[in-house]
This record gives structure tokens, C-alpha cells and sequence, in this order.
């Protein structure tokens, strides 16, 4: 599994980082109900070269190719990529390389529609995603873990998210649509391509001695469909076992 150190916004890039939104892109914002400005940095971050972009492979597109690898950015779940990668791995000889961003930090902005004006925040959302989170996400392609022309890369980074004011309650912000994500700082990019990469990240995070659920979802920072599908993927991938005792289930780690 590799790993960077703390970097910029992007290596390729020399000068200071630069605020992801402002009231001059309002305009534009507003008419796109996409994130499309995160996919598009992380498919320039991975594959500079705009030429390679949105390349048809078979009956699909991919994100970027470059000739010898296949690069698929994925901002939502991993689950949905799993036919164009059965195509890539049956059909092509190419590299692929699934990119899955995680908000270790994430900053909300809020636009008013009406008046466009761009509320910036005070503070960092307090969600904050792990690797742990990109772990639970793999559930979803476990057929394809392991292959040698896989990789799944989970990039730890900033991402400022716009939204607007239009949901439920006193200040609408509950439920209100979420118009755009884009790149902030880059902290680390982790490679996990098989259960053996999964295993060394999970095993520093959990006890020695038998768990419960709760402490299961209190090691991971995980609660709902994320520790179910982490559960699922560790149990299954034998690297936890599961026993029911009573009413409970006890799991541990498998360390053979």
C-alpha cells in the first residue's frame, strides 16, 4: 500500500492554493447540479494531459486513458463501476486504477439562490472521512480485489462542497442539494489492491481481544450501510471472524 506525505493542492501546480469557490462562479453553479469540479481535477491530477480524456473503450467511457492504464474517477459509490470493470478486465489489456476521493476535511459553502449571495463557512464540517470510509466502499467491488491490473487509489484530501439553501427547517440547510464539490488540499493517497492491503490498514484500528459491534463501529468511525459494508467485507474476506453469543455478535481478529 503506498502512501505520499501532506502535499499541495496539486504537485503540478507552484503557486499558493487558491479558494474553491467565489461569488464570480455563482452564475455558473447555480445551472450545475453535478460534482463535476472535483471529478475533473482528480481526472487532470491523474492523467494531466486533457487528450486522453473521455476515451470510448468497447460500449464505455473512461474518465482518461493514457495509452496504457485506464484511470475511473469515482465520487459516489464504488458499486456502480462494476460492469465497466468486468469489460476493462475481460476485454482490454489495460491497467486500471478506480480513484476514489475521501473528505478527510471538508468546508460548506451556502448559496442563496435568490440573492447569489455565497455564505462562506467559519469552521470545518465536523464529518471527517478515513480510510476506514474507502474500506467500507470496497464491499461493493470484492470480485474484482486482488486482480493484477487493479488498483483501487483513495485520495485523503480537502474538498469544499457547495450547497444550497433550500431544505427543510429553520435555517433550510437539512436535506438542501448539494450543487458542487471541488479540490482542496491533497493529504495522502492511499493504494489498497487486495484483502492482505485491507487487512494491514484495519488491524492497527481494531482491539486484540474480542469486540462487539459497537466497538467495531467506534474503531472504524463508522456507523449505518458504511459498518455494514465494512463488516461484510471483513468477515467474508476472513479477516474477522463472527459468532453469535446470546443476543450479540462477537468478532475478532483472524490472525492466521
Amino acid at each position: 500500500m503506498a502512501k505520499t506525505k501532506k502535499a499541495p493542492l496539486s504537485e503540478r501546480e507552484s503557486g499558493a492554493k487558491q479558494p474553491c469557490f467565489d461569488n464570480e462562479k455563482t452564475e455558473n453553479i447555480i445551472t450545475t447540479y453535478k460534482e463535476r469540479s472535483l471529478h475533473a481535477f482528480l481526472k487532470s491530477y491523474f492523467c494531466p494531459d486533457d487528450k486522453n480524456h473521455e476515451i470510448k473503450i468497447g460500449n464505455f467511457v473512461a474518465d482518461a486513458c493514457d495509452g496504457t492504464t485506464i484511470y475511473e474517477i469515482q465520487t459516489g459509490n464504488l458499486g456502480t463501476l462494476s460492469k465497466k470493470l468486468s469489460f476493462y478486465l475481460k476485454n482490454t489489456d489495460y491497467n486500471i486504477v478506480v480513484v476514489r476521493p475521501l473528505a478527510q476535511t471538508k468546508r460548506i459553502f451556502w448559496l442563496d439562490d435568490a440573492s447569489g449571495e455565497l455564505i462562506k463557512p467559519t469552521r470545518p464540517a465536523p464529518q471527517r472521512e478515513t480510510i476506514a470510509n474507502g474500506i467500507s466502499h470496497l464491499f461493493y467491488l470484492r470480485e474484482f480485489l486482488g486482480h493484477e491490473r487493479l488498483k483501487i487509489c483513495f485520495v485523503l484530501m480537502e474538498i469544499d462542497e457547495i450547497r444550497l439553501l433550500d431544505g427543510y427547517g429553520k435555517h433550510k440547510k437539512i436535506r438542501a442539494t448539494s450543487v458542487d464539490r471541488a479540490a482542496g488540499e491533497i493529504y495522502s493517497v492511499e493504494y489498497i489492491n487486495n484483502l492482505d492491503d485491507v487487512k494491514r490498514v484495519v488491524f492497527p484500528l481494531l482491539p486484540d481481544e474480542p469486540f462487539s459491534r459497537d466497538t467495531l463501529s467506534k474503531s472504524l468511525k463508522l456507523k449505518g450501510l458504511a459498518l455494514w459494508s465494512a463488516q461484510k467485507l471483513l468477515v467474508e474476506g476472513g479477516i474477522i471472524s463472527c459468532e453469535k453469543q446470546g443476543n450479540k455478535l462477537v468478532f475478532g481478529k483472524v490472525t492466521k
